[in-house]
């Protein structure tokens, strides 16, 4: 998956710094749900979450260092 126009705008607007690599994929989803309860339990615990949500997704833009 590569990130969109609107998406790349959205990082930056944030200050984030987009680095666009060689490859097509730059970003992939994680989605944490009722079954995986501790994890979906701590990750709400850290990005301060306090709806009752049975599911996050969590869009991740990653790229690899030497």
């Amino acid at each position: 998956m590569r990130l969109t126009k609107y998406q790349k705008a959205r990082l930056l607007e944030y200050e984030w710094n987009v680095i666009v690599g060689d490859g097509d994929d730059n970003t992939c989803w994680l989605q944490f749900d009722k079954q995986d309860e501790p994890v979906l339990s701590r990750i709400k615990n850290i990005l301060n979450i306090k709806s009752d949500s049975d599911a996050i997704k969590i869009l991740v833009v990653a790229t690899q260092t030497d």
